[in-house]
């Protein structure tokens, strides 16, 4: 087992400092596009493209080119395809991603079982290990990590928009089609720059972890972003650290970490203080207060007032059916409401 001496002595060879930075790359880039992975409630099929993209590796080793070629060229494939069948809504989300999580596999195991002999190139992809990526592949994944960031920051009011009211961002003008299909490419993307470094079996939780842990935190979806981004980060370098010193895949390590500070997040949790039906008043900006844990406010400033009302990441949310009876200021009268 190395000592913590060793391992900030070793920060000074080429080795450590490429796993260094690709640590804070995949850091930076799962904190920010995993906050829209989990509001769009797109957990699943994040698996399922990692899945697939595992079954690319193992068919870029069996035929002797660079994974990361049919790494991506898979991970596009189920993105796209599994959007497409959401879209056309020819069957349930659950079930095609379902059918491509285990088709997938079934073909990794398959080229993986072609293979003349064993190579270790496969585990270090099942498993990750952030010390094995080349300067090549690095500079892929910054210009790659670099490409999807500015994107994503570039479409983010329309893509928080469109994850909160669709209906209403296409009514606007917003091309939901489109942003739609190239969120689905920007994290296949992710997933499979992040592949080499986290592993095949764990990837998708350096994206989820550290989003979920942020949600714990705030309903902003910038400070979201800025924590996400920070749990990612930490986890990564923790991870490599721990990684180093015992011995072990840096993947485990870095999940670890995360799932740690997921754990910490979720135990002390503002947003856990909440009124009896669950809705956190908190953050709200008109009220504080229900009337013995039913979501009735008492504030005599609050524009809901006796109208049945919740706060969520949407801010002040009133349902249609509840106006009937109270007439409220129409831009209270629907939930695209978002806290910036």
């Amino acid at each position: 087992m190395a000592t913590i001496l060793d391992f900030f002595s070793a920060l000074g060879t080429p080795l450590m400092l490429k796993a260094l930075a690709t640590a804070i790359v995949i850091g930076v880039l799962g904190g920010v596009i995993g906050v829209f992975v989990l509001l769009k409630g797109m957990v699943f099929l994040g698996e399922a493209i990692a899945h697939s993209a595992f079954a690319g590796a193992a068919l870029g080793i069996l035929l002797g080119i660079d994974p990361l070629i049919t790494i991506i060229i898979f991970g596009l494939i189920a993105s796209l395809g599994v959007g497409y069948v959401n879209e056309k809504k020819i069957m349930k989300d659950e079930v095609i991603i379902g059918i491509v999580f285990t088709s997938f596999m079934a073909l990794a195991i398959l080229f993986i079982g072609l293979m003349p002999y064993y190579s270790t190139d496969v585990t270090s992809i099942l498993f990750g290990d952030i010390l094995l990526i080349s300067w090549e592949n690095f500079i892929i994944l910054l210009f790659l990590s670099m490409t999807v960031l500015i994107i994503i920051f570039g479409i983010k009011k329309e893509l928080h928009f469109i994850t909160f009211n669709s209906e209403m961002a296409s009514v606007m003008g917003i091309p939901v089609r489109f942003i739609n299909y190239l969120f689905l490419v920007l994290v296949a993307l992710t997933i499979d720059i992040s592949l080499k470094a986290i592993g095949a079996i764990l990837v998708f939780a350096i994206i989820i972890t550290p989003a979920a842990a942020a949600y714990q935190w705030t309903f902003k979806i910038n400070k979201m972003i800025l924590l996400a981004t920070i749990f990612g980060v930490c986890s990564s370098l923790f991870g490599l650290f721990f990684s180093y010193i015992w011995d072990l895949p840096s993947g485990s390590t870095i999940v670890g970490v995360a799932t740690i500070i997921f754990a910490f997040s979720f135990i002390i949790s503002p947003k856990r203080r909440k009124s009896g039906t669950g809705h956190v008043v908190e953050d709200c900006e008109y009220c504080s207060k229900t009337i013995g844990g039913r979501q009735f406010c008492v504030e005599e400033n609050c524009v809901a007032k006796d109208i049945p009302h919740k706060h969520d990441e949407k801010g002040l949310i009133i349902y249609s059916t509840d106006l009937h009876a109270r007439k409220i200021p129409s831009k209270h009268k629907h939930d695209t409401d978002v806290n910036e």
